[in-house]
């Protein structure tokens, strides 16, 4: 698969990390799919920044790379800890331990979108013409 369809395609894996999210009250099984993608998009965001350092892209595309893979490293343990808690709201540590995962897939998503768009823009030589 090429660079530029898996970068996208992590894009569109944190968005399905949303539409779960807002479907857990409706299935018990939806929190552990949410899971499941939550690897997908750890696993893609880390082989998307392993491929990204082997080519020439400028070097702020692949930092912005390697800032999304540390993110969603971060967000699977944010992830494990809200479900520990099980995302009680009327405790104020788990309403902030879910407020802050849901920065941290905001923050992924915003960063994957940006690495996708600025590599396929350097790729197709955008800026050059």
């Amino acid at each position: 698969m090429a660079l530029w369809s898996r970068l996208y395609g992590l894009i569109w894996l944190a968005f399905a990390q949303f539409v779960l999210a807002a479907l857990t009250e409706v299935a018990a099984f939806v929190i552990y799919l949410h899971f499941v993608v939550g690897l997908g998009v750890l696993i893609l965001a880390w082989t998307n920044y392993a491929t990204l350092k082997k080519t020439e892209a400028p070097d702020r595309i692949i930092r912005i790379s390697k800032t999304t893979a540390i993110l969603a490293v971060f967000q699977i343990i944010v992830g494990i800890v809200n479900y520990v808690l099980m995302m009680d709201f009327r405790n104020s540590l788990g309403t902030a331990v879910n407020i802050l995962h849901l920065i941290v897939a905001l923050a992924i998503l915003s960063q994957a979108s940006s690495t996708a768009t600025a590599y396929d823009m350097w790729e197709e030589k955008e800026f050059a013409k």
